[in-house]
């Protein structure tokens, strides 16, 4: 099954530049606190982002198919968060580490900040469901594809050889 495959098993707790894997229930709760409506599964795997010791963003992926995940991020405003290596981090755990081929979020029509965040990250609109978001507002569906995710780009050659997939 190889390592961190939603398995249930016990993760440690490790830094890859900025960002903290393995800390999924803390990072999970701090992403909950921070979006109306959103509740974390036991399955659920969460990075966190720490600048300065404290967490100022958090992705968490869930309902993993083998094939696609669900993810939902979170950040502290008016604090930087992002930067390459970061976003490299965010999209190499589900599209390498897991295989996925696709990655959705659903945000809904009235958070302009997080539609053009995701948008600006390359996730781009699958489907809108009236009435469904939190305020019920219209709840916009994004996806990003493996092949399409700028941020894992130029290591390509790498996702072949990890998962036999182009």
């Amino acid at each position: 099954m190889g390592p961190d495959r939603f398995d249930g098993r016990r993760r440690s707790v490790t830094f890859v530049g900025d960002v903290l894997f393995g800390a999924d229930e803390a990072v999970a709760g701090w992403v909950a606190k921070r979006i109306p409506g959103f509740a974390a599964s036991p399955a659920t795997r969460a990075l966190g982002i720490i600048k300065g010791g404290r967490i100022v963003g958090g992705v968490t992926f869930d309902n993993w198919t083998g094939v696609h995940i669900e993810a939902a991020i979170a950040a502290r405003r008016g604090v930087p968060w992002l930067d390459r290596q970061t976003l490299h981090s965010i999209f190499y755990y589900p599209f390498v580490t897991l295989g996925c081929m696709a990655i959705s979020v659903s945000i809904p029509s009235t958070n302009i900040a997080s539609l053009t965040l995701a948008t600006k990250l390359g996730f781009e609109p699958e489907a809108m469901i009236k009435f469904a978001a939190h305020d019920g507002s219209t709840l916009v569906i994004l996806k990003m594809y493996r092949d399409r995710c700028r941020w894992i780009q130029k290591h390509g050659q790498e996702i072949v050889e990890r998962t036999g997939r182009a």
